[in-house]
């Protein structure tokens, strides 16, 4: 019958081998038995097996992270890049802003949602999809005269600034975090 102390135990030693898992099969196998031992002498040396006892050797013990990334530093073994999560927010954020009016609405909320923009950032996505509401604007204009040229500039400017807006975003959203300043 497993107890709560066995469990917890082997949680520990099942994250301890997911930490390990850049490691040669062999020198996971020396790591998760030296510290199996470790753990079986500390359960013996203990007069109780209460879940709280086992969980305070554990805590003494280290979390098995740090046990990984000192093993891969004893071994010599370079830690695997970890990949970054998509940032759906943004993308959604990005689609939102070149679809015309109501997406606009949509992708300008969610560019204020959004922690990875910069504040300039948010202002060039709110206005760049602002423009939009000025497309509406000139196609609204009277198209005889000599206004007729402004007209047609506003509505060529207002379907380009957008895709324009998602494209500068984009290219942001890409830039490493340690370049792109929390605010501006």
């Amino acid at each position: 019958m497993t107890t709560t102390a066995d469990t917890l135990v082997d949680n520990y030693l099942r994250d301890l081998e997911a930490e390990l898992r850049d490691l040669p099969a062999p020198r996971q196998r020396e790591i998760l038995d030296e510290v199996g031992e470790h753990i079986a002498a500390a359960r013996a040396a203990q007069d109780t097996q209460s879940e709280a006892a086992i969980r305070t050797m554990l805590e003494r013990l280290g979390d098995p992270a740090d046990i990984a990334a000192e093993a891969r530093e004893r071994f010599g073994v370079q830690a695997e890049p970890t990949k970054p999560a998509t940032p759906w927010l943004e993308v959604i954020t990005l689609v939102a802003l070149v679809v015309p009016f109501l997406g606009w609405l949509v992708g300008a909320v969610l560019v204020w949602l959004s922690r990875r923009w910069t504040t300039r950032d948010k202002l060039i996505g709110t206005i760049g999809g602002l423009s939009w509401v000025v497309a509406g604007l000139g196609t609204v204009m009277e198209p005889a005269g000599p206004g007729a040229t402004i007209a047609l500039i506003l509505v060529v400017l207002a379907f380009v600034l957008p895709y324009a807006t998602a494209i500068y975003l984009a290219i942001r959203l890409r830039a490493p975090t340690n370049t792109v300043p929390a605010t501006r």
